[in-house]
């Protein structure tokens, strides 16, 4: 459930940011042409204006161009129509007259090309021209050519009166009256927009999670429900949604089903496999005893019946056949045991164990073996008080197979330590129990299949040891019984600790 939820907030969060983007983008779509629409509107309104100007004015009429008059002329038509900025410009560009002070002119000359095609009269409206008053600004603008008149055909062209609409004083006011409304209109304008957007977002992202769900919920149901597992496939109609189901949702509906199906098929044959296999073992390994048992008796009784024997070379192939016999005897009879465990049919026998006590039987009956490895073995500590709820036969096994399994890896001087400490589980008393040694260690590769059955740690002290790699298979089916569980700890050289706990007995 967590990733749907996920699900939902990552598609909301695009929906409404995809939807903001548009509605800003919208929103600036349309100021931009509400600006274009004003500018070409006044543009037209005042095109033939720089036009009046020069007839209303004798000097210009005439082509005089006198900066000193002019700069009162234009500052008295500026005081009269704060909307316009008018400048005198030559025949090449340069400005020769204005009614403004020299640090607002950013500009020495400006393009003629824009006035050239509004005198033309072939200018689309709005058409913008350089402004003399930034080096970066353009703004709309009426011209008009100067002429001197040298005869009554013939003039001269002195130049051009190149009018700004649009002071600088009027887009200060603008733009401070405009920040002032825009302020409070964009934010009611995006608060709108996010609370749409999440209206919208919620209901369409809704029909898109539902279906998700509701699948989500009855595959859960059917895995925790052990489904697959008793060989039932999930119905096509179980996964479909109810509320007009598109044809996407019916696929995946189809193909999970499909899935739970060949899942159920395929583990109802690995049922079938495996508790084949755990049959097989246990009935090679059950006929495997009776001839075992009679090679071993055979083989003992003639060694019996020839006490002088051993001279011949004979005699020592039979104590090799008669020790490959017992290693053959004892990997028959943990195969047995493996496969018995396997199949289910193995029972407790819960009873109070002296733990500490138990260990030091172990101890003492590898001490030989121990002592021919030049290996240490301590229980510690050595309380009888500590008693677990156990199966002692079932125990004793646990611990013989991790000792034996320590002693093996465990080189020459090294130690073997048997330890048990009291700990709180889920406010249950129980015992951890650790079997530590200070042998060779297993590969961090190799940590995740030491209890496999069959599988041996190439990194052993003694690899002619016959064995078999079942006896921490053994160990972790056997604490199985007891609901606990197994660990490992291991380094390269450091040694290696297994750890299990079991339940404190107290009366």
């Amino acid at each position: 459930m967590p990733k749907i939820n996920s699900l939902a907030l990552r598609l909301t969060g695009l929906f409404v940011g995809v939807f903001l983007m548009i509605a800003l983008l919208f929103m600036w779509i349309i100021e931009r042409s509400n600006s274009e629409l004003r500018q070409h509107t006044t543009q037209s309104l005042h095109h033939q204006l720089a036009e009046h100007m020069i007839a209303d004015n004798q000097g210009l009429s005439e082509g005089k161009i006198e900066p000193e008059i002019l700069e009162h002329t234009f500052h008295a038509m500026m005081l009269l129509g704060p909307a316009f900025e008018i400048y005198v410009i030559g025949p090449a560009g340069e400005i020769l007259a204005y009614a403004a002070k020299d640090a607002k002119i950013k500009r020495k000359e400006i393009d003629l090309k824009p006035v050239a095609l509004f005198i033309a009269g072939r200018a689309k409206f709005p058409l913008l021209g350089e402004d003399p008053r930034g080096l970066d600004q353009h703004k709309i603008f009426s011209a008009a050519p100067i002429f001197l008149p040298l005869t009554a055909q013939k003039r001269q062209l002195q130049g051009y009166l190149y009018v700004i609409i649009g002071s600088e004083l009027e887009d200060n006011i603008i733009t401070t009256l405009s920040n002032q409304a825009l302020i409070t209109k964009h934010q009611i304008l995006v608060v709108a927009a996010v609370i749409f957007a999440l209206m919208i977002g919620l209901i369409l992202i809704g029909q898109i999670i539902k279906p998700i769900t509701h699948i989500t919920k009855v595959v859960t149901d059917y895995e925790q429900g052990g489904g697959w597992q008793s060989g039932q496939s999930l119905p096509h109609q179980a996964l479909s949604w109810q509320r007009m189901p598109s044809s996407e949702q019916l696929q995946l509906a189809g193909a999970i089903s499909q899935m739970s199906a060949t899942m159920s098929d395929q583990f109802a044959q690995i049922q079938r496999k495996d508790s084949q296999r755990k049959e097989l073992l246990s009935y090679i390994s059950h006929d495997l005893r009776t001839p075992l048992a009679s090679l071993i008796g055979y083989i003992e009784t003639w060694q019996q019946q020839h006490p002088t024997a051993g001279q011949d070379p004979s005699d020592r192939y039979l104590a090799i056949a008669l020790k490959n016999a017992h290693v053959l005897n004892d990997l028959v009879e943990q195969v047995f045991d493996l496969a018995h465990l396997e199949t289910g049919g193995v029972e407790l026998h819960r009873e109070p164990v002296a733990i500490a006590e138990l260990a030091q039987d172990i101890i003492d009956t590898f001490k030989l073996q121990a002592s021919a490895r030049e290996v240490s073995l301590e229980v510690s500590p050595k309380d009888s008080g500590i008693q677990v709820d156990a199966d002692i036969a079932k125990l004793e096994r646990v611990f013989s197979n991790l000792v034996a399994n320590a002693i093996r890896h465990t080189p020459k001087g090294g130690r073997i330590v048997i330890t048990f400490s009291p700990i709180e589980v889920e406010q249950e008393q129980r015992v951890l129990i650790r079997v530590t040694d200070s042998g060779s260690g297993i590969a961090p590769e190799q940590l995740p299949r030491v209890f496999e059955a069959h599988f041996r740690a190439g990194n052993k002290v003694d690899s002619q040891t016959g064995n078999a790699g079942l006896g921490l298979a053994i160990v972790k089916a056997l604490l199985a019984l007891h609901q606990s569980k197994i660990s490992v700890q291991s380094e390269i050289d450091n040694g290696t600790s297994f750890e299990f706990s079991l339940p404190l007995y107290r009366l």
